[in-house]
């Protein structure tokens, strides 16, 4: 089954989401103006990618890496010349040479997918196409792709928070002015010489060494639309016919129509948006198929990441990463299951000690059956944020489909609450040190230029245009802007001037010295702005004066640009920002004239 489909409807973040949610194995093709990139997946889990056009070659992503140096990689690729037909991949030579370990070759491929995503996050234009048929083996191969992640996998997600965070800072110094560097000049082609042509330019798990793998084929797959591509229903259908093969069809067909219900194509705008406001995450310790599938696919829904760890260790470090990246994660555990030296009730309550202890903050939910009693009363006392009795198939089989619709029903929309909440309060936390760095960096600065800069660009966190304006006598100049230009850089836009000798919306907030937010019908606005950058899609906008004394010294606007939803704003926290850095700038005023006036 093929997966296809435009960037422009499915932003690359969903699309990796989706196959990992599905548990989907196969290759994916991303092809755009900039030329073509590949994912390859095995039941989820990325075992290997490779660059834009192959531009960077994993030789020298492991010699940046200080895996193995020039000597190593010239001495691989002559080994690997001698060999001729017989030659193996560029990794698994340098290993069995003792250049590189798998340990380096792990963080090698790591990169090599990184810098691949970082790449893509930015496109909104193109094509995807997940291929199921792009892998295959050998008829002698005892090695089949479903256990690559085995092996070496990356976790998708994980992958995923990792290329936002470098894709969000990168986006940050651009807007700061700051220069950055590409990842294709950070790991150019060694000069000098030149890797081994592959057949497949992917790295994978073969070329770690995997060498069952026979090949990686590649196919033209026949081009479908989005709803034609991707039958959700066949993916549902998949699972539950495995894990509810004890009950009828009909049972089956009831289950499957729910889950349909939740990953439909009235929920997209839902799905489409996710990446651009999804900082919740849910992380189920369980191995129970059923329910892994199943809450992955309802969460998915509500814009919610859930993570699936299969270890203790592994728990451990996806909580920290969703902390460390500001995704405010609840953890749920599954009943115990004493047939499962992984999930025994000790085990558990070991476990969830150990988090409580070590992220007291983050909420845990437990699900226990409704006939164990004490584990439920065990698990309140113990600090549980709620327990959910599970439907136990042994004891109500009858209504066991039944009964595991209304509690996924019944789960969701707590999780769905309790999310919103810990984001909420995360939120607010978040802006208070936003707020409180903001202040410490203004107060450090000597021009009063670093200070309107500031206020551009808190702006520019929240809308997608911002521009600062000069108040003069008679009119506004325009200074610094953000979002302005297609390019979305730090650019100055002295061109834009706006007359004060009429009525307007900016000669208000210039007299009132107040904040203003929303929506007005403003001629001059139009005329003098919107004729010149562009009418927003979005009427609505915000002007935030700095004053020195009674005096307002600079506006500073912001609008969506071609954004229609409205961003989240916190009109407080900018006036209060208005406020400090109206004080900061009397300060520098005050400290230029003393130490002009003692230097008379």
């Amino acid at each position: 089954m093929a997966f296809t489909g435009d960037l422009e409807h499915l932003h690359i973040v969903d699309v990796i989401q989706l196959i990992h949610t599905t548990r989907k194995t196969g290759t994916l093709t991303v092809k755009g103006e900039k030329g073509i990139s590949r994912i390859i997946f095995s039941n989820g889990y990325i075992v290997g990618a490779n660059h834009l056009n192959n531009r960077v070659r994993i030789g020298s992503v492991l010699v940046k890496l200080n895996a193995i140096t020039k000597q190593d990689l010239e001495e691989a690729i002559d080994v690997q010349k001698k060999a001729g037909k017989s030659r193996k991949p560029l990794i698994t030579t340098l290993i069995e040479m003792g250049k590189l370990s798998r340990e380096d070759a792990f963080k090698g491929l790591k990169e090599l997918i990184v810098m691949t995503l970082v790449d893509l996050i930015g496109w909104t234009n193109g094509t995807f196409t997940l291929d199921t048929d792009a892998i295959t083996a050998s008829h002698e191969c005892s090695y089949f792709p479903d256990r690559m992640e085995q092996e070496i996998s990356l976790d998708a997600q994980m992958v995923l928070m990792d290329a936002l965070r470098i894709y969000d800072e990168l986006q940050r110094d651009k807007i700061e002015g700051k220069k950055t560097t590409s990842y294709e000049s950070m790991f150019e082609p060694i000069e000098s010489f030149e890797e081994t042509p592959q057949e497949d330019p992917a790295i994978t798990a073969e070329t770690l060494g995997l060498e069952n793998i026979d090949r990686l084929e590649k196919k033209i797959p026949k081009p479908l639309s989005f709803t034609e591509s991707f039958n959700t229903a066949s993916v549902h259908r998949e699972n539950i016919s495995e894990t509810l093969k004890d009950f009828s069809s009909e049972e089956q067909g009831i289950f499957i129509s729910f889950l349909e219900k939740s990953t439909s194509i009235k929920n997209k705008q839902k799905m489409l948006a996710s990446h651009e406001t999804n900082t919740r995450a849910l992380i189920l310790f369980s191995t129970d198929k059923l329910i892994k599938h199943s809450i992955m696919t309802i969460c998915k829904n509500e814009g919610i990441l859930v993570f699936s760890p299969n270890s203790e260790k592994e728990l451990d470090s996806i909580i920290s990463q969703c902390i460390l990246k500001k995704y405010f994660p609840i953890i749920v555990f599954d009943s115990p299951e004493p047939s499962d030296p992984e999930m025994t009730e000790d085990k558990i309550i070991t476990i969830r000690q150990e988090i409580k202890s070590k992220y007291p903050g983050v909420p845990r939910i437990q699900l226990a059956s409704p006939l164990d009693y004490l584990f439920t009363l065990q698990s309140l006392s113990a600090g549980i944020r709620a327990v959910f009795p599970k439907p136990l198939r042994e004891f109500r089989k009858e209504s066991f489909v039944e009964d595991t619709i209304k509690f996924l029903q019944a789960f969701k929309n707590y999780i769905k609450e309790l999310s919103e909440e810990t984001s909420k309060t995360s939120k607010e936390e978040t802006i208070l040190k936003k707020l409180k760095d903001k202040f410490v960096y203004i107060r450090d600065r000597n021009e009063p230029t670093d200070i309107s800069l500031i206020l551009l660009q808190s702006v520019s966190e929240i809308f997608d245009r911002a521009v600062t304006f000069f108040v003069r006598q008679s009119e506004l100049i325009g200074g610094r802007a953000i979002g302005i230009n297609k390019s979305g850089e730090l650019t100055t836009v002295s061109h834009l001037k706006i007359p004060l000798n009429y009525h307007s919306v900016f000669k208000d907030v210039i007299e009132s010295g107040r904040v203003f937010y929303g929506e007005i019908q403003d001629p001059i606005l139009e005329k003098y702005l919107f004729e010149k950058v562009g009418m927003p899609v979005n009427p609505t906008f915000i002007i935030i004066p700095m004053k020195s004394g009674t005096k307002t010294v600079t506006l500073t606007y912001g609008d969506s640009g071609k954004r229609e939803s409205l961003p989240d704003v916190n009109l407080e926290m900018f006036e209060m920002l208005s406020n400090y850095a109206g004080i900061a700038l009397e300060n520098i005023f005050y400290r230029k004239h003393y130490k002009k006036s003692s230097q008379k």
